[in-house]
C-alpha cells in the first residue's frame, strides 16, 4: 500500500467525532435535559431613578448561557420592558452559578429566569424620631467598582409632608457618592410630626464581600427639628359695599384740671362769688361766669343753645386759658357750631365707604411654590423637583399645566404643554397639591414650572 492511502485513512480516523466530544460540547437546555443549576452569587439590579420617579413596575425575563465554569457567557432580553432591560442584563452577566455535569464532564446550560422590578423599600436602621420610609431604593452597588468597601455620609432634610428638600454628600467618593445621591432622590418618607421639618443623617456602607454579594448597609441617625418659617396673617377684607369699622382708637384722657370753655357762657341766674378761671375780669364789665363743669366723658356732648338734640363729638383739648373773646366775634376753630347747626351737620355726614382691599396672595406650604393674588392657600403637596433623566440629560425649560381645583381642594389636571421629559413630572406635582377652599364652586388655575439643572420652582395663577 502506498503512502498516501495511509494518510488519508489516518486523517479519517482523527476526524470522527468520538462519542461524548461534540454532541456532549451543546449547551444543555436546563429544565429539560438538566436540572436547573442553583445560583451561587447574586448581584440585585439597580432600579432605574427614572422609573422609580413614575412608580413603574415590570418584569424582565432573560435568556442566559452559563458556560462550563459556572459564570454567565451571555445574556439576551426575550421579554422587554424598556425602562428596566439594561438593568437586568447589566446585573445578570455578574451571576454565577453552580457547575452543571453530564457524565461527570462540565458543561454549558441555557436558562431562563425572570428578573422583577418592583417597589421594595431597603433595609436600614434608624433612630427614634425618623419617619418610616414609604418608597424608595436602596443606593446601587457601582458597577465595576472593584472588591473594595466604601462608605458614604449624607446629610438629608425632609419637608413636612415627608419629601425630600435638600441631601448633600459630608464625606464619600465617586462613584459611591453618586449612587447615594440618586438613590436619595427617590426616597419619600412620612409626613414629619409636628411643625416644620426634620434633617438627619445617612450612613451607607457599601460591601462586596459577604454570601449574598454586594450590598449596601444604610443607617439613619441624628435626627434634629427644621423649624417652619412664620406665615404672616392677614386681615380680613370687609365685603365691597360696606363700610369698613373705624380702627381702634385709644379714649381720650380727661384734662387734668376744670378749664373754662372756649365761648363765652351765657350768665347764670344767680351770681356766683369767685371766678370759674384764673384769668382776670374785662375791665368795662365783669361777667358772671358759670359753675366750674366736671371733667368731660370721653365722649363730651355739645348742647344746641337752640333747644336741639345733644351731638356727641370728640373731645377737643382744653384751650389755654387767657381772656374771653369780644362779644359779637367769631367763634374759635374748633367751638361750637352756630344755633340750629349741630344736629345737621351730624345727620349730614354721610358715611364714607371703605374701599375693598385688593386680593392678597395665598400662603404657600409647599417649597419653591409661589401663588398670585386671588389663588387660596396651598396647604401640602410635593415641591417642584426636576425629574432625574431630565437633569441627566440636561434638559431645561417651562411647563404649563392647567387644572381645576373642587370644593375639597384637591386639583384635576386639564392641559400640560412643555418638553415632554418635564411634563409628567410638572403633573405628578400638581396632583398632589391640596388647596384651602370655602367656597363650593370649582376654581381653574394654571402653574407655570420653570426647570433649570438641579433647580425647579412654580408659580400659580388664576386662568385668564
Amino acid at each position: 500500500m502506498s503512502l498516501r492511502p495511509a494518510v488519508l485513512l489516518v486523517a479519517a480516523v482523527l476526524l470522527v467525532p468520538r462519542p461524548g466530544t461534540s454532541q456532549d460540547a451543546a449547551p444543555k437546555v436546563a429544565g429539560v435535559d438538566v436540572p436547573a443549576p442553583k445560583r451561587t452569587r447574586s448581584v440585585p439590579p439597580h432600579y432605574p431613578p427614572e422609573a422609580q420617579a413614575l412608580g413603574m413596575r415590570g418584569i424582565v425575563i432573560l435568556e442566559l448561557v452559563v458556560g462550563p465554569d459556572g459564570k454567565v457567557v451571555s445574556a439576551r432580553v426575550t421579554r422587554s420592558v424598556p425602562p428596566f432591560d439594561d438593568a437586568a442584563l447589566s446585573a445578570a452577566r455578574e451571576w454565577e452559578y453552580e457547575v452543571t455535569k453530564v457524565e461527570g464532564k462540565p458543561v454549558s446550560v441555557i436558562l431562563t429566569v425572570p428578573i422583577e422590578f418592583k417597589m421594595r423599600l431597603p433595609e436600614m436602621a434608624r433612630d427614634d424620631g425618623i419617619p418610616e420610609l414609604r418608597q424608595g431604593v436602596v443606593p446601587a452597588f457601582p458597577p465595576g467598582a472593584g472588591p473594595e468597601t466604601a462608605t458614604v455620609t449624607a446629610e438629608v432634610s425632609l419637608d413636612p409632608d415627608g419629601h425630600v428638600a435638600e441631601a448633600r454628600i459630608k464625606s464619600g467618593e465617586s462613584p459611591w457618592a453618586e449612587s447615594v445621591i440618586q438613590a436619595l432622590r427617590t426616597w419619600r418618607f412620612s409626613p414629619v410630626d409636628g411643625q416644620g421639618g426634620l434633617a438627619f443623617e445617612v450612613k451607607a456602607e457599601f460591601a462586596s464581600g459577604g454570601k449574598s454579594g454586594p450590598h449596601v448597609d444604610l443607617r439613619l441617625s441624628g435626627p434634629r427639628r427644621i423649624e417652619a418659617p412664620p406665615v404672616a396673617e392677614t386681615s380680613p377684607t370687609p365685603p365691597a359695599g360696606t363700610t369698613a369699622p373705624p380702627a381702634p382708637t385709644a379714649e381720650a384722657a380727661p384734662p387734668p384740671s376744670p378749664a373754662p370753655p372756649a365761648t363765652t357762657a351765657p350768665p347764670a341766674a344767680t351770681p356766683s362769688p369767685a371766678p370759674a378761671s384764673p384769668s382776670p375780669p374785662a375791665p368795662t364789665a365783669t361777667p358772671t361766669p358759670a359753675a366750674p363743669r366736671p371733667a368731660a366723658p370721653p365722649e363730651e356732648l355739645i348742647r344746641n343753645p337752640a333747644g336741639g338734640k345733644p351731638a356727641a363729638s370728640p373731645v377737643a383739648p382744653p384751650p389755654a386759658a387767657g381772656p374771653p373773646p369780644a362779644t359779637g366775634a367769631p367763634p374759635p376753630a374748633g367751638g361750637p357750631p352756630a344755633p340750629g347747626t349741630a344736629g345737621a351737620a351730624a345727620s349730614a355726614a354721610p358715611a364714607i365707604p371703605a374701599t375693598p382691599a385688593p386680593p392678597t396672595p395665598g400662603v404657600s406650604a409647599v417649597r419653591d411654590v409661589t401663588l398670585a393674588p386671588g389663588v387660596p392657600d396651598l396647604v401640602k403637596g410635593r415641591r417642584p423637583v426636576a425629574p432625574p433623566l431630565a437633569r441627566m440629560q440636561g434638559v431645561s425649560g417651562t411647563v404649563d399645566v392647567r387644572f381645576a381645583v373642587d370644593a375639597a381642594g384637591s386639583a384635576t389636571i386639564k392641559e400640560v404643554t412643555g418638553p415632554d421629559s418635564l411634563k409628567e413630572a410638572a403633573r405628578q406635582t400638581v396632583v398632589s397639591w391640596s388647596f384651602r377652599r370655602s367656597t363650593p364652586e370649582r376654581l381653574f388655575l394654571a402653574a407655570t414650572f420653570s426647570y433649570k439643572g438641579d433647580t425647579a420652582s412654580a408659580a400659580v395663577r388664576a386662568q385668564e
